[in-house]
């Protein structure tokens, strides 16, 4: 137990040991409180929690989403962001664009 969790360290479809393979000072914690799955880090400075994941279930999408948020991809993760608000901008800029010239 950590804190307010447990820590998971066998599951339905071994991630727990798989993320292992990707960084073995990962570790899988599900916090009591929220009922989340939570990926921690044991080197990590400043606290061990590195990602809540959005998952009811740990499945590949755990991997794909530690895969996907590792420290060393920090600056392709940020443009994939950036990218994706400066889409959900234009969208929403179009909307009430048209909005408007309904109204008019």
């Amino acid at each position: 137990m950590i804190g307010k969790g447990r820590i998971i360290t066998h599951d339905l479809y071994d991630i727990a040991d798989r993320i292992k393979e990707i960084d073995e000072d990962y570790f899988i914690v599900r916090d009591y409180r929220t009922g989340k799955f939570q990926i921690h880090n044991s080197r990590q400075k400043g606290g061990t929690l590195a990602l809540v994941l959005p998952f009811d279930r740990l499945d590949y999408r755990t991997i794909v989403s530690v895969r996907r948020t590792r420290a060393e991809r920090k600056n392709k993760l940020l443009e994939e962001m950036e990218r994706d608000n400066r889409k959900l901008l234009e969208r929403q800029l179009s909307d009430a664009t048209e909005k408007i010239k309904r109204s008019l």
